[in-house]
């Protein structure tokens, strides 16, 4: 028993030396039980300090932030009480975000000297201040998310009190927001890699490997990103405009625009992700490009007994009697007739009639439709129209048995 534990207090006071400090295995331990119990105290204090913001009635936002603060804090303080627990000096922390961090992949280096005597001496090495650290990635990590909640912070100023006195259209100020932002973006970056002491020998080498992934395996996402480029800039396709992308039967408005995907809200208010290369490759609706006016097509059969004119009257005033569609277009509607009907074809078992009325708003194309269908039927109702059901003619042949 007095054996094992010799042996096991020899374990603990072993020193292990991490970049180039002296600590012991005790240390090590105390230091991760204090951090433990700091992140038990942490969700405790978490539990209690929510069941007191539900009693007061917080707003769930404001708790949320406050219990991160909170969390970051305690986390904080724990750390540095747990460091002052184990007894590890502080210069530990400083020798571990300044070390290079390329020396971890690096076989160890003895530098040596020959002196007069021909014997071998080591020395010390300098370091020339340019190698990569975790203080200097912290750094560039400070500086791009700062530059990012600068960008959007500004993107909110221009939004909300500078863009709107210009009086420039939704589309527009999309644009020069996210440029503005891109802008913000790429200067923190270049910054953030100064700051990391990436050369722009190093990007050309990186943006050259780069390429070749791209060739191989990154086609489809370097192709969305062309693509919002050229949806951004080109514009077939705007804010707030109606589209209908015939091929995955997606019907919506236009509610975002990204590098990578355009954001489309269908009638049942579901938000469509749709990657940019396909609003580009393949055939889309835009049905408010340079109007939001819209033609409805209402088709219908009646019988062959009807009479065509009384048809026609009656669709014409279903069409008449809704307030939404354009009776009597003005000078300024190009191309925008008042509703009339027009008769098709002779079908297998109804005449074919179409009743066509423009309406100002694409968007309501579906109501106007099904409020035109209800007018319909009661006009046919009025005037006795009967719509006829399919006919088909049954031949029965008798075989000689029979």
């Amino acid at each position: 028993m007095a054996e094992l534990i010799r042996q096991i207090r020899n374990l603990v006071e072993t020193s292990v030396n991490i970049f180039g400090e002296p600590i012991t295995v005790f240390q090590i331990v105390s230091l991760i039980l204090t951090l433990t119990a700091t992140l038990l105290g942490a969700g405790v204090l978490h539990r209690w300090f929510r069941g007191l913001s539900n009693r007061l009635k917080i707003p769930k936002e404001i708790q949320n932030r406050l219990l991160a603060l909170l969390f970051f804090v305690i986390m904080i303080v724990g750390g540095g009480l747990a460091f002052r627990v184990a007894g590890i000096s502080t210069n530990f922390l400083d020798k571990l975000f300044h070390y290079p961090l390329t020396e971890l992949f690096q076989p160890p280096k003895k530098a040596v000297e020959i002196g007069e005597s021909g014997e071998a001496s080591p020395i010390e090495t300098v370091e020339d201040g340019g190698h990569l650290t975790l203080a200097r990635l912290f750094y560039a990590f400070v500086i791009i998310f700062g530059m990012f909640v600068l960008s959007k912070y500004m993107q909110w100023v221009l939004r909300r009190q500078v863009l709107p006195d210009f009086q420039i259209a939704r589309h527009t100020q999309f644009i020069l927001l996210r440029f503005f932002h891109f802008t913000f973006i790429i200067i923190g970056v270049l910054i953030g890699l100064s700051a990391v002491g990436v050369s722009f020998t190093t990007l050309a080498i990186i943006f050259g490997g780069l390429s070749i992934g791209i060739g191989f395996g990154l086609q489809n996402i370097a192709s969305n990103l062309i693509s919002g480029f050229i949806l951004i800039f080109e514009r077939p396709i705007k804010i707030g405009d109606l589209v209908e992308i015939m091929d995955v039967d997606v019907f919506g408005r236009v509610s975002s625009i990204n590098l990578r995907s355009t954001v489309i809200v269908s009638l049942d208010e579901k938000e469509i992700i749709v990657p940019n290369s396909q609003l580009i490759t393949e055939s889309v609706h835009n049905l408010t490009h340079d109007t939001h006016r819209f033609r409805l097509r209402v088709p219908v059969g009646v019988s062959y007994g009807s009479d065509v004119e009384v048809v026609r009257t009656a669709l014409i005033e279903a069409a008449r009697e809704h307030p939404t569609v354009i009776k009597e277009p003005d000078p300024t509607m190009e191309n925008v007739t008042p509703p009339f009907a027009r008769f098709v074809q002779f079908g297998e078992s109804s005449l074919d009639f179409e009743l066509l009325a423009w309406i100002p708003d694409s968007f309501q194309r579906f109501d106007i439709a099904s409020d035109l269908h209800f007018s319909i039927w009661r006009k046919f109702k009025t005037y006795n129209i009967k719509i006829p059901f399919p006919q088909r003619d049954v031949h029965f042949y008798p075989t000689e048995k029979e």
